[in-house]
């Protein structure tokens, strides 16, 4: 794919190889000036001094060009990638979108793109490294065949270890991605629930789930370190151990007259300068290894195809009319929701269809609208030219004549002119207020405080449920298609709203208009010239409501509320509880990391001490959540020195290798420095190993306290907070942890290895020669400053970008939630190039912020190498006038040599360092917000009692005109009370002031002789069941989803509410029962069905007040029959208190 900017791609590569084909003269220049000053002539040191000093500058301009268009480069892949798997999401049809999780994407093109961008991002790197490797050896061959052997060996044997740890860590590492997606999908859906989950009191029961679910994704991470760990110490001790087996081969050579000391240093120093490149090259390996799994990911996204294949026609001529023949439809399974259901509707014509519960009005909706393809008989559009199948038809034509509102009326971030305009974006003012007028909706908006201008949040949840339905009315009239089909549109709005918007769809089928119309009241059967009747799939008689009311008994027990026809024969009952395993718990499962043994198993686990910190709420800032684990990054500190100290060791031995065995011809004393060297470097190797495995365990630690802390306190926020805040929420779970994570797993060790062996380094120059360690260390000044101004100038480009990322995830979450009304409305390619551009504006923002890194670190690496330049024309001028030994100053060279490696190594880390800073900033302002609920376990017995409302007044925050005002009312016990009210009235506000979720601005509830304050919200809680007027669902099947709201009942529990909510009946349907599978939010159940089990929920929880807001909007007559019936039996409640606008 980087092949697709060819230019881009070749100066990258052309400017890795060219710097490092001139670098590899470096060994060469050394060796020259190294013999001259051994012979007494110091006349061409500067000459060569010189000569390094121009490699310098051609490696600053090199690595400034490399990084700079590297970095381009990846950013740009990463922009692609997002933009196409944004593509291919948008081209999905029905079947694709209920097997896509809105958590799954975010992660994928989020933290898997990322670890993308962070690979290509370090490819120049092995290329460097490996063109260093080659020239070096091209050189080294020149100066010596033999001795090269022994540099090919340690290259053989680094590519061998880097190659068999690659399999088991990609394995691991896989199932780490998945899980993570896993984990943020559910995030996703508690926090989009949240106030079901606060209504159920869940929030420290969702913070466990996600504590044992964490656990188990940074055991297998922390496996992955483990796995890691010695592999990566073997390419380190590598370059090491051939600089020891040169010492004794070389030395012996120099003393037999078959090479120079000039030569033996070149080889040495270009041995100790492998070692930082094989860092660099060991940690782009790891990541490298981890970047598969998501590499793989990510594709499996763009390359995910519906099965459903588009049209090629255009729709021929004005449509007449509509034909359904002998239709027949499941969803992947055996269970038929539609079964050869036919009927037809002509221009000029309104048909309604009414059915059960379930009976596949939604589905049919969907298979008219072709979000799928029946699975027999098809649907055909009569036009003035003939008749087309729809199969044949180019899905964008296709919709452009077929308009839908479906039952969920969803709206997206903007102002309301701009929702109602979503489908005809060149409206004028005048097109959007008529369609506002027809909708019903002008009265409500022009009392909105900017009217048409007022910004709606994600959702619209800034509004109540039927100014949401009106609007979204309003924005499928406005481009007035040929057919609209209306799925249940005005469930939440009042009756003498819906008055008003029936009057104007009545006008609406003319002698080019047709009206479908999916209706559960009679005052919309009202609108219909026939009436469709449903019943499991089958249509059962059609006819006018008339000859419907006096022929058929199906309709009139849907109308009157009647449940005998849905009384199931025995061979249609199935079982209620077969034996199946949940999605939930399949996916735990496959998860699952077996319990290792011993030192293993301990360093895998989470400290119970960091756990408890964060259940409990400890910590407001992301600093003192260290505090746990703050001993494992010591004793990774105290590893990464005695590593560092043993690799300085390994140095100062070579040297005196040097000094008191080649210089003098004593091969003992080279033995015994070779063997002291090996016991340093089996040192060095278990501390590396061993800091690599405590470093894993302390940011994987870390990591997993800043999630829990992070979403724990989310969770005990205010439900105002999250109406105001919903764009931002998941970006802080997911982009903000994930960059600070990523700087703690692959960045936070690296530089402090780096730091560390930089200051052993510079300690052991200034014990061998103070005066040429200060001409070494002379570039320190200058890097300092140069990083003060490097800071100043990329932070504000980092902290743009972190805001320009939250952007796009926030509309890549809303545009994949909303993707049907996208898809109807034919704004794929609009939304497509909307979310480029937010894209794009993250990318030029991370492009600026990349010019500054290639300029910055490039110029540490001139700084360093003009250091070694100073350093051979002072040294060697010094060896040629005895003023030094040849071992000091191969010494330094050797140490330059590994100054260098730890300055190219901080590069990588910086650019994560920056973007993790700005998280960190994200995530503690997130966690100084003041918490107003305690979600702790209460031992406070409920109160019992009239539930009383005080002089109770609300405003919502920003807001001047109050949304409830000074209300007083006395609910005795034992009473059920309806309140009614317009759209917009008050009535959901009111509810959820009821139900705790909302604090009074001025007045109080009591419950008997208790106040109900802030403090006991989520104990009054307790005592609520709640069932609000937009019903999603959890992930799992539906007896989890009941079993939400009292986790511990049992089965037999669980059908009892089932029946009293009357949703018993319609799980004896389903081929699963109760186990049957709820994804998507329950995308793939009908609304009525969803708000049957969210009423079963509720009727579970056996809670003393019972709030239902239009929580019986759309479920046929039958079921709130039953329902009603159990409400008014006297022996499941105290207290019960209907919310709903409906009448009659």
């Amino acid at each position: 794919m980087c092949w697709e900017r060819k230019t881009l791609s070749t100066i990258v590569i052309v400017a890795s190889v060219s710097t490092i084909l001139l670098a590899a003269l470096t060994p060469l220049i050394t060796r020259q000036a190294v013999n001259d000053a051994i012979a007494g002539d110091a006349t061409r040191l500067p000459l060569l001094a010189c000569g390094l000093l121009l490699i310098a500058l051609f490696d600053f301009i090199g690595n400034y060009v490399r990084r700079g268009y590297a970095g381009e480069l990846s950013l740009w892949v990463q922009h692609t990638l997002r933009s196409r798997a944004f593509d291919s999401i948008q081209k999905l049809d029905g079947a694709a979108q209920d097997a896509l999780r809105t958590g799954q994407v975010i992660s994928r093109t989020n933290s898997d793109l990322q670890q993308v961008h962070t690979l290509l991002q370090m490819c120049p790197v092995p290329l460097a490294v490996l063109t260093y490797y080659i020239a070096g050896i091209a050189v080294m061959l020149w100066m010596s065949p033999s001795m090269t052997l022994i540099v090919v060996g340690v290259l053989a044997a680094l590519a061998i270890t880097a190659l068999h740890a690659r399999r088991r860590v990609f394995a691991q590492t896989g199932l780490a991605s998945d899980r993570l997606a896993q984990i943020t999908e559910h995030m996703r859906e508690v926090l989009e629930q949240i106030l079901v989950v606060k209504s159920c009191v869940a929030e420290l029961r969702e913070t466990r789930w996600l504590d044992s679910q964490s656990r188990q994704m940074v055991r297998v991470r922390i496996g992955a370190a483990i796995s890691q760990a010695m592999p990566g110490a073997t390419m380190l001790a590598l370059p090491v151990l051939g600089q020891i087996i040169l010492l004794c081969y070389g030395g012996w050579s120099v003393m037999n007259g078959h090479i120079d000391l000039g030569t033996f240093v070149a080889f040495a120093s270009f041995l100790a300068m492998l070692t930082g490149p094989t860092r660099v090259l060991a940690s782009f390996l790891v990541i490298a290894q981890r970047t598969q799994a998501s590499v793989e990911r990510v594709f499996a996204l763009i390359d995910t195809r519906s099965l459903m294949e588009d049209g090629t026609e255009s729709v021929g001529g004005q449509i007449i009319g509509l034909d359904v023949e002998k239709m027949s439809f499941h969803y992947g399974n055996d269970n038929r929701i539609l079964n050869e259901t036919s009927f037809s509707i002509h221009a000029g014509e309104t048909v309604a269809v009414v059915g059960a519960s379930g009976s596949g009005k939604s589905t049919l909706l969907m298979l008219l609208a072709r979000f799928y393809d029946p699975t027999s008989g098809g649907v055909w559009l009569n036009t003035t030219r003939g008749q087309q199948n729809i199969r044949d038809l180019k899905l964008t034509a296709l919709r452009r004549h077929v308009g839908v509102v479906f039952e969920d009326a969803f709206l997206f971030a903007g102002t309301v002119a701009e929702n109602i305009a979503y489908g005809y974006p060149q409206a004028t003012q005048d097109d959007i207020r008529r369609a506002a007028d027809a909708a019903g909706a002008s009265g409500f908006i022009n009392a909105l405080p900017q009217g048409f201008n007022t910004r709606l949040t994600e959702r619209g949840a800034n509004l109540s449920g039927g100014q949401r339905q009106r609007i979204a009315l309003a924005r499928a009239l406005i481009t007035a298609p040929e057919l609209l089909i209306l799925d249940d549109t005005t469930s939440a709005v009042d009756a003498g709203t819906e008055a008003e918007i029936n009057t104007a769809l009545g006008r609406y089928a003319d002698s080019e208009h047709m009206l479908l119309v999916i209706a559960r009241r009679r005052s919309t059967l009202q609108l219909a010239d026939r009436i469709v009747v449903l019943d499991k799939g089958r249509v059962v008689d059609i006819g006018t409501q008339a000859e419907l009311d006096a022929r058929c008994p199906t309709f009139r027990s849907l109308m009157r509320g009647d449940g005998d026809f849905l009384a199931l024969s025995p061979t249609e009952q199935h079982e209620l509880w077969p034996t199946t395993q949940s999605a939930k718990s399949d996916d735990a499962h496959q998860c699952q990391t077996p319990a290792g043994k011993g030192f293993v198993d301990r360093m895998t686990r989470v400290p119970e001490r960091a756990v408890q910190m964060a259940l409990a709420g400890h910590g407001r800032q992301v600093s003192s959540l260290l505090t746990p684990v703050a001993w494992m990054f010591v004793i990774a500190a105290l590893l990464i020195a005695l590593d560092s100290a043993a690799g300085v060791g390994v140095l100062v031995l070579l040297q005196r290798g040097i000094d008191s065995g080649v210089a003098v011809g004593n091969m003992s004393t080279i033995g015994i420095s070779a063997l002291l060297a090996l016991c340093l470097v089996a040192i060095s190797w278990c501390c590396y190993a061993l800091q690599t495995i405590f470093a894993a365990r302390a940011a994987e630690s870390v990591q997993h306290t800043v999630r829990l802390r992070s979403f724990g306190h989310l969770l005990r926020l205010s439900l105002p907070w999250h109406e105001k805040n919903i764009d931002s929420r998941l970006t802080r779970m997911t982009v903000d942890v994930d960059s600070l994570a990523r700087f703690l797993q692959n960045g936070l060790a690296s530089a402090a290895t780096s730091i560390v062996t930089m200051v052993a380094i510079a300690a052991a120059m200034f014990w061998l020669d103070p005066i040429l360690a200060l001409t070494a260390l002379s570039a320190v000044p200058v890097v300092m400053l140069a990083t003060w101004i490097y800071r100043r100038l990329s932070s504000p480009a980092y902290a743009q970008a972190r805001l320009e990322i939250g952007k796009v995830n926030s509309t890549l979450q809303e545009k994949v939630s909303g993707l049907r009304v996208v898809q109807s409305h034919g704004q794929q390619e609009q939304e497509a190039a909307r979310l480029r551009a937010l894209s794009n504006n993250f990318r030029t923002t991370r492009v600026r912020a990349q010019k500054y890194l290639a300029v910055y670190f490039p110029f540490l690496t001139f700084c360093t190498e003009a250091a070694y330049a100073a350093v051979l024309l002072i040294g060697a001028s010094q060896v040629a006038g005895g003023e030094m030994t040849p071992g000091v100053l191969a010494a330094f060279f050797l140490l330059q040599g590994q100054f260098y490696g730890p300055v190219q190594q901080l590069s990588g880390i910086v650019d994560s360092w920056q973007q993790a800073t700005a998280s960190g900033k994200h995530i503690n302002a997130l966690l100084a917000t003041e918490e107003t609920e305690n979600i702790a376990p209460s031992s406070i017995t409920p109160s019992t009692g009239a539930l009383r409302l005080e002089a109770l007044t609300f405003r919502y925050p920003e807001e001047t005109q109050p949304a409830l005002d000074n209300i007083s009312l006395t609910i005795p016990q034992g009473t059920i009370v309806a309140v009614v009210g317009r759209s917009g009235a008050g009535k959901s506000t009111l509810i959820k002031l009821l139900a705790g979720l909302y604090s009074p601005t001025s007045g109080r509830i009591r419950i008997g002789e208790r106040v109900i304050d802030t403090a006991s919200l989520t104990d009054y809680r307790r005592q609520t069941g709640l069932v609000s007027q937009d019903v999603a669902l959890f992930s799992g099947d539906i007896a989890e989803n009941i079993r939400y709201s009292r986790p511990a009942s049992s089965n037999r529990e669980v059908e009892i509410a089932a029946r009293r909510a009357g949703l018993l009946e319609t799980v004896q349907h389903l081929p699963q029962g109760f186990r049957t599978p709820v994804n998507n939010g329950g995308s793939d159940l009908s609304a009525g069905q969803r708000q049957l089990i969210a009423l079963a929920r509720a009727q579970l929880a056996q809670a003393h007040i019972l709030l239902l807001d239009e929580a019986t909007a759309r479920i046929d007559r039958s079921a709130e029959e039953r329902l009603m019936t159990s409400l008014t039996r006297g022996d499941a409640y105290e207290k019960r208190i209907a919310l709903s606008s409906r009448t009659g």
